[in-house]
């Protein structure tokens, strides 16, 4: 969030709160959170949610859409006229978010995911590039015949990539849900731009090389169920395609759910209600997937095989 929507939002809610009242205690009664979240809030380094505005604005009797049109000039040309800068600026509040679910203890971490997250591209350079030249095709109409070898990863960029790809988790369990496309879809988009020459062959071929060490790496944590830092992995593939990454997570004794979208937007449940509701959906959504991780031997050799042959095809 744009530090300056991020104070103007502070300032109109504070300024609301009944004075007899401290903001902090306001907050962790109103939206079931910790003192330490509130703060966080407060201060400015964790943004509102947007289920948290919509409560706030309801309490405190305050308009969003007023917030928004007072705000959305400084919100979307960033977007559209500087979107190298909104990608450094997007994935600097990503990474931020994942330090602080670091600090957490991060009880349980069920994920759903039809798209590679970014935890999953950045530990790659050529795949990462690549994911990071599909957002600017995205994101900027002027850039649709923007060859692959003009996309530059400045030191700034590179320092978060790599920051990321380091990034470990500190929950003791972790379900992967994956969409039976989720290597698939990325793999036709290099064809795509490989077809249109805005990719050469040597760079298809590096992207390619990152693609199966993602792939090694998978396979290697589905098989033995934990990574080499010892964090429990369970990994199911889906019957059904997958609409949307998400993931449902406890957080010292907390429930928190998120929902990603174009790599890195996100969207943030905090009310238990809700994030009982998305629990619910995503184990039905396990029971309809086969294990892969330390059972079904088949299976899970026949799955990581066909997306090696996927690979190969580019």
């Amino acid at each position: 969030m744009n530090s300056d929507i991020r104070t103007r939002i502070i300032n109109t809610i504070t300024q609301l709160i009944p004075s007899n009242i401290k903001p902090v205690d306001y907050l962790s009664e109103v939206l079931d959170i910790g003192k330490e979240s509130a703060y966080r809030r407060l201060r400015g380094k964790m943004s509102f949610s947007f289920e948290e505005l919509f409560i706030l604005s309801q309490k405190l009797d305050f308009s969003l859409d007023k917030l928004r049109k007072d705000n959305e000039k400084g919100i979307y040309p960033n977007v559209y006229y500087d979107p190298e800068g909104a990608f450094i600026e997007r994935l600097k509040r990503y990474k931020d978010r994942l330090d602080m679910d670091s600090q957490e203890n991060t009880d349980t971490m069920m994920i759903a995911i039809n798209y590679l997250p970014v935890e999953f591209t950045a530990r790659y350079s050529s795949l990462f590039k690549f994911f990071y030249y599909t957002w600017l095709h995205r994101r900027h109409t002027d850039l649709s015949k923007l060859y692959y070898a003009d996309v530059y990863i400045s030191s700034e960029l590179e320092t978060l990539r790599t920051a990321i790809g380091s990034e470990t988790s500190v929950s003791k369990d972790i379900v992967f849900i994956l969409d039976p496309n989720v290597f698939l879809s990325p793999l036709r988009e290099v064809h795509y731009f490989h077809g249109l020459n805005l990719i050469s062959d040597a760079e298809a071929s590096l992207i390619k090389i990152d693609f199966n060490h993602m792939i090694d790496y998978i396979e290697k944590i589905a098989r033995t169920g934990q990574s080499d830092s010892g964090i429990k992995y369970n990994f199911y593939i889906s019957s059904f395609n997958i609409d949307v990454n998400s993931s449902y997570n406890i957080l010292n004794g907390r429930v928190i759910s998120f929902f990603d979208f174009q790599f890195f937007s996100q969207i943030t449940l905090t009310t238990p209600r809700m994030c009982g509701a998305h629990k619910e959906w995503l184990e039905s959504l396990k029971r309809y997937s086969t294990l892969i991780t330390e059972s079904n031997e088949a299976a899970q050799a026949e799955y990581f095989e066909r997306q090696r042959k996927y690979i190969d095809r580019i």
